[in-house]
């Protein structure tokens, strides 16, 4: 998309931005690193939780996450996610497959 690297962003860390494009979820953080996350589903219940390991912003953000929903997904343990946002010619690109751990 053309556009600057803080609109991807926004589409990740903004809640009446990210229900958009998150099927009525939204994200809770202050977005600084060592702090909780969690997504949360459009009835309110906690659907995923962690910590922010990273937030670089506009250009990085890193979270290790657990799902909250699924006890056989929780009891997997948690994950890290990692978003990298590049300025390409002024095209905003988040790449970033999650990364189990």
């Amino acid at each position: 998309m053309r556009c600057s690297p803080d609109v991807p962003w926004q589409a990740l860390a903004i809640q009446e931005v990210t229900r958009q494009y998150w099927a009525g979820t939204w994200q809770e953080s202050d977005w600084s690193r060592g702090s909780p996350w969690r997504l949360v589903a459009p009835d309110g219940r906690p659907a995923d939780s962690g910590d922010v390991i990273e937030a670089d912003r506009p250009n990085r953000l890193v979270i290790f996450w657990r799902d909250e929903l699924h006890e056989e997904l929780r009891q997997e343990g948690h994950s890290e996610v990692s978003y990298v946002i590049e300025d390409d010619r002024h095209v905003g690109k988040a790449d970033g497959p999650p990364v189990l751990q």
